[in-house]
């Protein structure tokens, strides 16, 4: 265990990351700076990116972050990026503020949705970016840690060791609160920013609020069966955002049988529009395997073809037509991994028909260290937002990706068949 200790600390050590400084270690690093090593390996199914989403309408971005402390803005570097993708040129200058408030107490903060708009010159596309912050929920649990980041007790640590005692303590604690979490508040936090999204357009969105989403289920199904949405996710977001979608999936299916619908045949025309539906969800550092280590399968598992393929004999009890699922991961980053087809078949819900997409991407440069590589995992988990192949990605999807300037060079794609 010790030597294992060693080799992740000198890791940490000779990555050359500002934050842990560069003094000494960076004297022992030869990097080459002539030629762009990392890996991008594209490997699942066609999938569109922004710019077409954006060719319908108005699309609508929500943004879930993962572990660690989040404060409001947090997600300014990826819009920043997918603005200049895009070129979408015009922001609103003011974005605005909800506070969401947990739906079963109607008076607990659970988090905050910041909301702005992104447009190109001439208005003719408008992107709505919902970025959900609910890392205040943890916060308080977080302070049983507080001796030990104290002065009073960290002083005795070396400073790189104090530094990783620092970052660990932040983002350990989340996952695990997230998986005993029987108030289901980051759940509710992440339903209520949905609820939002879905329930209002920028015009009638109201800045400074601080209440409970009420729009009913049915009215959000109804809403969602001509909504043009997206999700960009980052690590715990990913486990979220899935469970989320399976909730929809869940009051989809008993859509019929709510008392509050105003007619079975209402009900029964929106369900048969969400059946053609398709949802795209971006997953940074995705940590969906990670996270479903203890926790029940999802109550319709291994029936994919039965439930997706035209044939199948559920078809027609499918929930929506595809969820995409596009999971980047960088094998140096500690807390990421990739999603394989027997995840997929037995652990995600058949019924949202889910086609995942990996992209294996080095984020983090791979360095020579003592004549052996090593990179940053630090780099390598939160990087994914500021990486243009990354940007690019979301941004075009595949469309033309084997011409595209810059995917073409540095990305390569391999077409997965059923």
């Amino acid at each position: 265990m010790s030597g294992k200790f060693f080799i992740l600390a000198a890791l940490f050590l000779l990555s050359g990351c500002e934050s842990f400084g560069r003094g000494v270690a960076q004297a022992f690093i030869e990097k080459d700076a002539k030629e762009d090593l990392r890996k991008c390996e594209v490997s699942g199914y066609e999938f569109p990116g922004l710019e077409d989403y954006l060719q319908k309408g108005v699309v609508k971005v929500m943004m879930i972050h993962g572990v660690g402390t989040h404060t409001p803005g947090y997600s300014a570097r990826i819009k920043e990026n997918l603005a200049q993708a895009l070129n979408l040129t015009v922001r609103s200058a003011r974005n605005k503020n909800i506070t969401l408030i947990d739906p079963q107490d109607k008076k607990t903060p659970i988090g905050n949705l910041l909301v702005s708009r992104l447009q190109n010159k001439d208005r003719t596309q408008t992107l709505i970016f919902y970025e959900l912050t609910w890392s205040g929920i943890t916060s308080a649990e977080k302070q049983v840690l507080t001796y030990d980041n104290s002065g009073t007790y960290s002083y005795k640590r070396a400073a790189f060791n104090n530094s990783m005692k620092t970052f660990l303590n932040d983002v350990i604690p989340d996952p695990m609160i997230y998986l005993v979490d029987d108030k289901k508040l980051i759940l509710n936090s992440a339903k209520q920013a949905t609820c939002w999204m879905l329930s209002s357009d920028w015009d009638s969105l109201q800045d400074k609020q601080s209440k409970v989403c009420e729009v009913s289920s049915y009215n959000q199904m109804r809403n969602l069966t001509h909504e043009n949405i997206v999700y960009i996710t980052h690590s715990l977001g990913s486990r979220i955002l899935l469970d989320s979608v399976i909730d929809v999936a869940d009051e989809i299916s008993n859509l019929k049988l709510n008392p509050d619908s105003p007619s079975t045949a209402e009900a029964q025309r929106i369900i048969d529009i969400l059946k053609h539906k398709e949802i795209s969800v971006f997953m940074l550092a995705n940590q969906l395997p990670l996270l479903q280590i203890g926790r029940p399968k999802p109550s319709v598992t291994n029936q994919i073809e039965t439930y997706c393929s035209p044939q199948g004999k559920k078809y027609s009890s499918r929930v929506f037509q595809q969820v995409k699922i596009i999971a980047f991961s960088d094998p140096n980053d500690l807390l990421s991994y990739g999603i394989p087809q027997e995840f997929v078949d037995g652990y995600i819900d058949s019924r949202i028909c889910p086609l995942v997409t990996n992209v294996d991407i080095n984020i983090a440069d791979i360095i020579s260290a003592f004549g052996v590589g090593v990179v940053n995992p630090l780099t390598a988990h939160t990087e994914y937002d500021n990486d243009m192949r990354v940007i690019e990605i979301i941004a075009r999807g595949t469309r033309n990706l084997d011409t595209n300037r810059l995917l073409s060079q540095r990305c390569s794609f391999t077409r997965l068949s059923n």
